[in-house]
């Protein structure tokens, strides 16, 4: 989930913790009917098998797709003074975090990169 804006751990986050917050959620980020592009992207790369990490995944790679853009590096990044670029090497470093037990890992940082030029 995000929570203004940035993605959090929310299984170690105590509702009462974010009062007066802006909460983001999955459900949150399709408007109308329309998807958002990873939700989108997710579903054309196939990013997911049983669904259970989907949320997080989508959720996660939105606010690590802002972190790219105001600059923060990875453990990866090559060239800390140059705009980031979300290789798949960059991608699979900063989504880290995001455990897939079904390992649809190959799939979910392909919807990522697919996004990643629009949103980087």
């Amino acid at each position: 989930m995000l929570v203004n804006g940035r993605r959090i751990n929310s299984c170690l986050t105590l509702a009462v913790m974010c009062e007066g917050d802006d909460i983001t959620t999955i459900e949150g980020l399709a408007h109308g009917g329309q998807l958002h592009p990873l939700q989108q992207a997710f579903i054309e790369h196939d990013g997911f098998q049983c669904g259970y990490c989907t949320c997080g995944q989508i959720c996660s790679a939105i606010g690590m797709l802002a972190e790219a853009r105001a600059g923060m590096p990875s453990h990866v990044t090559a060239d800390l003074t140059a705009n980031t670029t979300l290789g798949a090497a960059e991608i699979r470093e900063r989504m880290s975090g995001n455990i897939c037990r079904c390992s649809a890992y190959p799939n979910i940082v392909a919807a990522i990169r697919s996004v990643a030029g629009d949103a980087a």
